[in-house]
Formats: C-alpha cells, sequence, structure tokens
C-alpha cells in the first residue's frame, strides 16, 4: 500500500508543477494587464481635460503602489499642477491609492540648443569631400 502511495505521488509531482507555474503565468499576466489598463485610463484622463500635453508611464513598484513617469512642459508650470491633480484624481477614484510616486521629467521634444536661443547664427551644414 506504501508503494502504490508512493507511485501516486511520484506520478503526481509533474502535474503539480506545471499547475503551479501555470498559476503563476496567469498571475504574472494579470499584473501586467492591470499596470497597461492603469496606463491607458489614466492617459484618457489627461488627453480628456488637458489635450495631449503629456503620455503618462504607468509601472507597479517594487514596494507595492503606482509609479507615474511623465515628461511635462516645465515652462507652463500651470499645465504641470493641472497633469499632478487629474494623476492623483485618477488613483483616487480608482481606489488604488496605496501609495502614488509621480516623476516628472522636463519635456525636451521641442528643446532647442542654447546657441540658437541665444540669437547665434544656424550652421550650415556642409558636404566635404573625401579626400582620395
Amino acid at each position: 500500500m506504501t508503494t502504490l502511495v508512493g507511485i501516486f505521488v511520484i506520478a503526481a509531482i509533474p502535474f503539480v508543477a506545471v499547475s503551479a507555474l501555470l498559476r503563476l503565468a496567469e498571475r504574472l499576466q494579470d499584473r501586467r494587464d492591470l499596470q497597461r489598463d492603469q496606463q491607458i485610463m489614466l492617459t484618457d484622463a489627461i488627453h480628456w481635460e488637458l489635450g495631449a500635453v503629456a503620455a503618462p508611464v504607468v509601472s507597479r513598484r517594487p514596494g507595492g503602489g503606482w509609479r507615474v513617469s511623465m515628461a511635462v512642459p516645465i515652462e507652463r508650470p500651470a499645465v504641470v499642477a493641472a497633469l499632478l491633480r487629474v494623476t492623483a484624481r485618477h488613483f483616487a477614484a480608482e481606489k488604488v491609492a496605496e501609495r502614488l510616486e509621480i516623476l516628472l521629467r522636463p519635456d525636451t521634444s521641442g528643446a532647442r540648443p542654447l546657441s540658437q536661443e541665444l540669437g547665434a547664427p544656424r550652421q550650415a551644414a556642409t558636404d566635404t569631400p573625401l579626400a582620395a
């Protein structure tokens, strides 16, 4: 009888291992889906209220909670304040404001080089032939 139970346990080990791995994969996928859904909903909320002024990236913090990172136009403080307000309100409304971390980076997409801002003339691109 003991031998039969031992054989059954040994035969069941692969099934239990595969089942545990499938559960782990499903749990990780659910976390990724929740993260993606939060990012989409926050982006929609920002675009609805302010237009396309920022594209947030939402991720889970290692210790729990949420991290929101976005590039903001620092030369427009009213827009930055509105972005913070919309972000905080979104996570408060979703009842997931465990710990919210907001990382703001200056938006450099429309930035010009300092030499142009100081009024220096633009340097023309010159094509120099290769020496033979």
